[in-house]
């Protein structure tokens, strides 16, 4: 019963040592800022699927090919850069699924595509033209900015300012001063914040994206353009310092 005891004083202590090894040794605040932008993007891409079957692979694989020729057609119209446009394998096979209960296999031939937009305000007309193609499927669209590492920058640095901000308010509130920053990072800090029960729920730098099939989405949701909601957390320590001076009134 004694060594039982003294184990558990034991592994008591050592859990002690590791939560107070986690914490800094001065007076800190540990404050969360954040900011957010709601931007219109300049960029955009497109990935569908273009898929044909029938019992001869050679008429399915033609078709395919005839859709990508389309493609290309409707690209050039826009005069967007046909290098923008990627091709994936075509692939062969005999789905299960598809095949009927008498009679020969049926064989189906699809591929991959992908869309670069390097100017948005094509999107309604390159997203509506493939949408009135036939064995085009499984459609993606994304929208981004080509400016995107400098909006991130400043999303951090209004975050950190954020944070700064709040953590001025709780030092005032006790009668104290805001130090430096000590510590700070774009994620949670874990074993600071589970230490201190301050655990949250994780936070995405959010861009939009979006799946649609013809069948299953409208038209005009489809070619809209999508605004951008940019969100970025912070995770900041900062030090305090003693009493903040008095204001002295005349």
């Amino acid at each position: 019963m004694l060594k039982k005891t003294l184990l558990c004083a034991a592994l008591l202590v050592t859990a002690a040592s590791a939560v107070a090894e986690s914490l800094p040794a001065y007076p800190f605040i540990h404050v969360t800022g954040n900011s957010y932008q709601q931007l219109m993007p300049d960029i955009a891409a497109v990935d569908f699927e273009i898929v044909a079957t029938d019992a001869d692979p050679a008429v399915a694989k033609s078709t395919v090919e005839a859709r990508i020729n389309e493609v290309r057609a409707l690209m050039q119209q826009l005069s967007l850069d046909p290098d923008d446009l990627v091709v994936r394998e075509i692939r062969q096979s005999e789905p299960k699924a598809s095949q009927p209960a008498s009679g020969g296999p049926v064989y189906e031939v699809r591929c991959d595509v992908h869309i670069n937009v390097r100017n948005v305000s094509n999107w309604p007309a390159l997203a509506g033209g493939l949408l009135g193609k036939a064995n085009l499927d499984g459609f993606a669209s994304s929208f981004d900015l080509s400016n995107m590492e400098q909006v991130n920058d400043q999303l951090v640095t209004e975050a950190v300012n954020d944070a700064r901000r709040r953590a001025g308010v709780m030092a005032a509130a006790d009668g104290r001063r805001l130090g430096p920053m000590m510590a700070a990072t774009p994620q949670d800090l874990k074993n600071l914040t589970t230490s201190m029960g301050l655990e949250r729920g994780d936070f995405r730098f959010q861009r939009n994206a979006s799946n649609a099939r013809p069948g299953e989405t409208d038209r005009d949701t489809f070619v809209m353009v999508q605004t951008l909601k940019l969100r970025q957390p912070v995770d900041v320590i900062f030090r305090i310092e003693g009493a903040a001076p008095v204001k002295r009134t005349k």
